[in-house]
């Protein structure tokens, strides 16, 4: 029988806990379940480590179905009352604890990045929207997408002072759910990046007011977007996404290229949506504590 080999750590809860569910979306790769409302996704290896990942060493020769029974029987997985795969080994992922950060190390994260983190004139998706200097000429998307940005850096800024999303603001920001083709829409993968960052910085306040203004308003996108976007809310992404914000936060320059290259691969444009999304917050915390340090300065020379 097949082995799995990994389980990220809400799949393995969710399999732990859950007996029962049906496979609710087939691709040529993976596939979703739902086991007493809480969704997996098994997969082949280069999907890559995530929360909801249940890795598979090969595809077998049986793919399921849409409806397909799904039940844990002991350590086994098995579709149609048939064996899938076996649970028993596998290895349990979850993502490293926050990582201790400054401000210097996040400055210069960020420096790195923007020497690294380009965007050409075709790529598609928000990417564009993550550097330094985005092009003078936004693409449609990036068009569409320019009042939900604003809006989601002045939640960010507005959060770290401790105050809430402005209904304005609110109003703006839940424009970016659902925007996009693909899977998972553009504009949530911008708000998972942002929220995932926000756990990485050890913000869970501030990830908890930005989500205060989205988590009533994901019937705007479709069921597996929102359950990533649910999944990101509680800290959680893919392996190469926590890898790239940790760098980054830490100032680790010299592995800055490698985890762009490896958060670029995930997905058609996710990837580079979802770490744009995350430079958006990064950089309202640059820019928050940056203050902060020249309030503290002209006060010092008071």
């Amino acid at each position: 029988m097949l082995a799995v080999f990994e389980l990220g750590l809400l799949a393995e809860k969710t399999l732990l806990s859950e007996s029962e569910g049906q496979v609710v979306a087939v691709f040529e790769s993976s596939f979703y379940a739902v086991l007493g409302g809480q969704w997996i996704c098994v997969g082949l290896p280069h999907l890559g480590s995530g929360p909801l990942h249940v890795l598979c060493e090969r595809r077998p020769l049986r793919w399921p179905a849409i409806g397909g029974g799904v039940a844990v029987t002991g350590s086994a997985l098995r579709i149609d009352s048939r064996p899938f795969a076996t649970l028993g080994d596998a290895f349990i992922w979850r993502p490293e604890p926050p990582a201790s950060w400054t401000h210097a190390g996040l400055r210069l994260g960020l420096g790195a990045v923007d020497e690294s983190f380009h965007v050409g004139a075709a790529e598609e998706g928000l990417a564009a929207v993550g550097c330094a200097q985005r092009p003078v000429k936004p693409s449609p998307l990036v068009a569409a997408a320019a009042t939900g940005i604003d809006a989601l850096d002045r939640v960010i800024t507005d959060a770290l002072s401790g105050r809430a999303p402005s209904p304005a603001d609110s109003a703006e920001l839940v424009t970016l759910i659902g925007l996009g083709p693909g899977l998972t829409p553009s504009g949530d993968d911008l708000l998972g990046g942002a929220l995932i960052a926000l756990a990485e910085l050890d913000l869970p306040n501030v990830r908890e007011l930005l989500w205060s203004a989205c988590r009533n308003h994901l019937d705007r996108t479709n069921d597996i977007s929102g359950i990533h976007l649910r999944t990101a809310a509680l800290g959680y992404g893919a392996a190469a996404m926590h890898a790239a914000i940790q760098v980054t936060i830490r100032g680790d320059v010299n592995r800055v290229n490698q985890a762009l290259v490896a958060v670029s691969a995930i997905g058609h444009s996710s990837g580079r949506d979802g770490f744009a999304g995350a430079l958006i917050a990064m950089r309202a915390v640059d820019r928050y504590f940056a203050c902060d340090e020249e309030r503290h300065r002209v006060l010092r020379s008071i």
